[in-house]
């Protein structure tokens, strides 16, 4: 491995690699895409000519026996996340893994097992991590600038018009708007409070008929009483919002995706918006993870807050199956 560049291969033609990790690495530093992996070679070899990038496999295989790849990234879908990191590990490559990070906690500790047991690094590809308006709001619960924390509404929401051959709309490959969608906005929660939910409780609608839910609400419980109401659809308008209310103002993120949106705060005092500009989530997410492969420095985000995420999906998922309230699994 070169002393001060991560060379990445891409396990897949996915648009989220092709239209965001793929950018990120030609603006990165310490990043670049050296290959990308189809299980076909000619979509591999259309993205390769079309993005610059110097080698195409046929097979994700293929692209795992390159040794010239020191990374991949893993943008698979949610069904498939398990063995390929494994394997990746397997072949010695350190995983960039999109979200979420597994459909299970056995899942996900199994995945975990394998980087270190190959010593590699693991990472979720949580973006909206890095966005300065997440960390703010973070920073100013802990100061207790809105007082005692009371509850939480976070959401995220798209419209999909063509569902069929959408992998979201697949049992098969574990996909449904709670883990889509509804997991960046259980993070979002777990982030700013600092705290892990104790117990979930949630609805899910198939309006279609798909085998998923295209519309999921969830309630988590926090430690103190915090409670948490939690919204994903795939059926609904554009929306990526998290609030936070408490015992003497609120904070308000009207959009968590935007590097350069707001934060709106209200306190006895009045409202204040402030905007708070940020890089490309998706570069700072590459150059950090690319840092870690280089220098052996522990990710802010280990792996096993991926496992803490999908113990809280997992517990919201079983409890709308249920009609029940579960708790959450704890992770030590």
């Amino acid at each position: 491995m070169p002393e001060d560049i991560v060379r990445y291969g891409i396990i897949s033609t996915a648009k989220i690699a092709l239209n965001q990790h793929i950018p990120a690495a030609n603006e990165s530093p310490n990043s670049e895409t050296r290959a990308i992996s189809s299980r076909q070679e000619a979509p591999a070899k259309e993205a390769a000519e079309e993005h610059h990038i110097p080698r195409w496999y046929g097979s994700y295989d293929e692209l795992l026996m390159d040794p010239d790849v020191d990374a991949v990234i893993n943008p698979l879908p949610n069904s498939m996340h398990c063995e390929w990191t494994i394997k990746a590990a397997e072949a010695g490559k350190h995983i960039l893994c999109e979200k979420p990070l597994a459909v299970t906690t056995d899942e996900a500790r199994r995945m975990i097992s394998a980087a270190k047991a190959n010593n590699v690094v693991l990472v979720e590809a949580f973006t909206h991590r890095w966005n300065p308006q997440l960390r703010e709001a973070r920073a100013l619960i802990r100061e207790g600038a809105i007082g005692r924390i009371t509850s939480l509404h976070s959401d995220l929401a798209f419209n999909v018009a063509q569902p069929q051959g959408n992998v979201r709309f697949s049992s098969e490959l574990a996909g449904g708007s709670l883990l889509d969608a509804g997991c960046y906005a259980v993070y979002a929660c777990r982030f700013v409070l600092g705290e892990e939910p104790l117990r979930a409780s949630g609805f899910a609608a198939d309006t279609g008929g798909y085998g998923v839910d295209t519309t999921f609400t969830g309630l988590l419980e926090f430690p103190g009483g915090v409670v948490a109401d939690v919204l994903s659809s795939m059926e609904q308008l554009p929306r990526r919002q998290l609030i936070v209310r408490g015992s003497e103002g609120s904070i308000e993120i009207p959009d968590m995706f935007d590097e350069g949106s707001s934060i709106i705060t209200t306190d006895l005092d009045g409202e204040r918006v402030e905007v708070t500009p940020g890089l490309n989530r998706y570069r700072v997410q590459l150059d950090e993870f690319s840092e870690c492969v280089l220098t052996g420095k522990a990710p802010e985000f280990p792996a096993e807050d991926g496992l803490r995420n999908t113990a809280a999906l997992v517990a919201l998922a079983s409890a709308a199956r249920d009609g029940a309230v579960v708790d959450v699994e704890r992770i030590e």
